[in-house]
């Protein structure tokens, strides 16, 4: 049986400072050299993962921006991208905006680059969010309304819990959507919500995988409540010990933090028992 083995990466593979360690590297990189199907599955683009992916030689592509894109982090293109309507994106925009969180806003252009607009920012935290990623993307700008013309890949928010949740209400009424909300890995307190095409999210960008490169089996790995829906319809699904609750409860399987690489360390266990499947 062809076996996929996908992780998240913040919280997951990761450690707290968002980078990866150099055992965790060199575990991925020896792996897919040896033939296993190893790639990621996250939240970030291709954009905000620039300084993380180069350091790996994948040979598949990664789930970007929850399941969005699939994107070729090698040539950087974007292999398949679920986009919103015009009219949908318009309506998520005005429930953000009822609740004073107006979100950030992401579309793709004809390049292929990811661009995005905000209208506020609201925490001292939240501009330190934002400053580390508008040295990343070729088009990150504050602007006065949205262009909706294109239509939007992404609506993404930071923000209190009660405010996410209030969001979260009205958007459960709203057809043509996906979207999540868990707690920020590195932050105290503040949630992210982030919403998409009710083609995308993780699981659907894992199935679109698995019939384009014949995986009969999947193995994953994650830590939030983004990764849920991908822990429960996983053949073997695995939360780090660091993981929020709601991963831990659908996991069939709980190993190491992503601080001593949890997920390197059990890919190594199943590799030297002979237990790792291609």
């Amino acid at each position: 049986m062809k076996t996929l083995y996908i992780s998240d990466l913040d919280g997951t593979l990761l450690h707290s400072d968002a980078l990866p360690s150099e055992h965790t590297v060199e575990t991925v990189n020896f792996l897919v050299e040896k033939g296993y199907n190893i790639t990621f599955a996250t939240a970030r683009s291709i954009s905000s993962a620039a300084e993380i992916l180069p350091d790996f030689r994948l040979k598949l592509p990664v789930v970007m921006m929850n399941g969005v894109c699939l994107t070729d982090i090698n040539s950087k293109k974007q292999l398949n991208v679920f986009s919103m309507s015009r009219e949908v994106a318009r309506k998520a925009i005005e429930i953000f905006e009822r609740h004073g969180r107006p979100p950030m806003h992401f579309t793709i252009d004809e390049k292929g680059e990811i661009c995005v607009d905000y209208k506020l920012i609201k925490s001292e935290y939240e501009r330190e969010f934002m400053e580390v990623r508008r040295s990343r993307y070729n088009h990150f700008v504050q602007c006065r309304e949205y262009d909706t013309s294109s239509g939007a890949v992404y609506l993404s928010a930071i923000d209190r819990k009660e405010t996410v949740e209030a969001i979260v209400e009205e958007l459960k009424l709203l057809d043509g959507i996906g979207f999540t909300y868990y707690l920020d890995t590195y932050s105290d307190g503040q949630y992210f919500i982030e919403v998409y095409s009710s083609l995308a999210g993780k699981q659907n960008a894992i199935n679109l995988m698995k019939e384009r490169y014949g995986f009969d089996r999947v193995v994953a790995f994650g830590d939030n409540g983004n990764d849920v829906e991908m822990l429960q319809n996983a053949d073997i699904g695995i939360a780090v010990g660091n993981a929020q609750q709601s991963a831990k409860l659908v996991a069939d399987l709980v190993i190491d933090t992503n601080e001593n690489d949890g997920v390197a360390k059990y890919l190594m266990e199943l590799y030297h028992k002979g237990e790792l499947s291609f």
